[in-house]
């Protein structure tokens, strides 16, 4: 019987060490699999008559548009971690009566306070220091009330940029120069669809990979990010590089 392949295989990713299940990927766009060899060739004469293949070599690709904030990690050999972090902030404030409010409750020593001009709210006039509000470009802090200078700083209502780091509960993961990925076993599921329409189950294993350190997220406002990761395929201790099985 002759099969049709229209489907992205889901993937069952386990770790090489513990044999535990690290990741289930059932969201993926695309996953591709290639190998390759190097040939050399006997002549006979100036025709090619006997071919020697050695150095199989396989790529094992998967593109996702979706995915969960774990897979990122993954391949700078890392996991995500509870920490506290600082978290950086940045609030545009009104100023009226010469006072504002801050939202958030910055951590000591890292508040840095702009006037900025009313038309973007972006571009930086003056910077706003601690100081006696007599003076210009001056402001004291009660609290959450930022007071400034109501003479030459702030004669009407205008508006300041607030820069600063609040502590803050997350998960997060570093990258580093010394912590690379792992190695895993990935067990892909996949339907071959026949002439007689019928769909007939197919599962590979791909017993050595490991996915390259590399990653790309392009933040695109006219484009959906795509994660691509390639993992090379190398033999198991046996030599073996993919377990192709049609489930009867």
């Amino acid at each position: 019987m002759l099969y049709a392949l229209k489907d992205c295989a889901n993937l069952r990713i386990d770790s090489a060490t513990t044999s535990k299940t690290v990741l289930y990927v059932n969201y993926a766009k695309t996953s591709s699999l290639e190998f390759t060899s190097d040939s050399v060739f006997a002549m006979n004469k100036n025709v090619k008559a006997v071919r020697f293949d050695s150095n199989r070599e396989g790529q094992f690709t998967t593109t996702m548009e979706v995915f969960p904030m774990e897979v990122i990690p993954l391949l700078f050999g890392t996991n995500f971690s509870s920490a506290t972090v600082p978290f950086a902030k940045r609030e545009i404030l009104k100023v009226t009566s010469g006072s504002a409010t801050l939202v958030g409750t910055p951590k000591v020593g890292t508040l840095q306070v702009y006037k900025v001009k009313e038309d973007d709210k972006i571009t930086h006039i003056a910077e706003q220091t601690v100081g006696t509000t007599t003076s210009e470009n001056k402001y004291s802090i009660a609290g959450q009330t930022l007071t400034f200078n109501t003479t030459t700083t702030f004669a009407t209502d205008g508006y300041v940029v607030c820069y600063y780091f609040v502590d803050t509960a997350a998960k997060k993961f570093v990258v580093d120069n010394i912590s690379f990925p792992g190695g895993y076993v990935i067990y892909g599921d996949t339907n071959l669809r026949g002439t007689d329409q019928g769909d007939d189950f197919v599962q590979f294993k791909l017993h050595n990979v490991k996915p390259q350190s590399n990653a790309s997220l392009t933040m695109d406002v006219d484009n959906i990010a795509t994660l691509q990761i390639v993992w090379d395929v190398m033999g198991d201790s046996e030599g073996n590089m993919m377990t192709w099985s049609a489930i009867e």
